[in-house]
């Protein structure tokens, strides 16, 4: 065993779930981004929670909004994930650059993925600082399954490429 540093011990808590977390902006243009410090918090009620940097645009969405949806991607939404994880919404229209396919939600603005595994639409409940991330934690008010996708997991890097799988 030897001694690291916590962000070396961090980096190496893999295999770790990443979630697309989607808000709007005043307009409703959706942005999104892709977080790996995600969990279940609560099942009654049910809550979710999701650590952002304060200084992401995503972050600034929530907070106006108030709600966001969190989408569980698969295999064949890695390349959406890729792309809303090394881009920034406040730069570019990642829903229009990926043309990733999105449904209405119930009861927020914030679209639903299409494609995705598991998609839940959240309102948030409180916001709990972190240090250099905020914890979002948002009731979920209604939450999609597409049955027999399976969810994406980030497996780390190899030869400085990130590393998806299914489970």
């Amino acid at each position: 065993m030897i001694v690291c540093s916590a962000k070396e011990a961090f980096n190496r808590f893999k295999p770790e779930s990443c979630v697309l977390v989607i808000s709007v902006d005043a307009s409703g243009r959706p942005s999104g981004m892709v977080a790996g410090w995600n969990m279940k918090c609560s099942w009654e009620p049910p809550l979710f929670a999701v650590a952002l940097s304060k200084s992401g645009y995503t972050h600034r969405l929530i907070r106006e909004s108030k709600e966001f949806v969190i989408a569980v991607p698969n295999k064949t939404l890695q390349p959406v994930v890729e792309f809303f994880g090394s881009t920034h919404g406040n730069e570019v229209d990642k829903f229009a650059a990926t043309g990733v396919a999105t449904t209405p939600a119930r009861h927020i603005r914030s679209p639903l993925i299409s494609d995705a595994t598991i998609n839940m639409e959240c309102v948030l409940e409180q916001e709990v600082d972190s240090g250099d991330h905020l914890i979002f934690i948002g009731r979920v008010v209604a939450a999609y399954l597409n049955e027999g996708k399976k969810v994406l997991f980030n497996m780390g890097r190899q030869n400085g490429k990130r590393i998806f799988e299914e489970f």
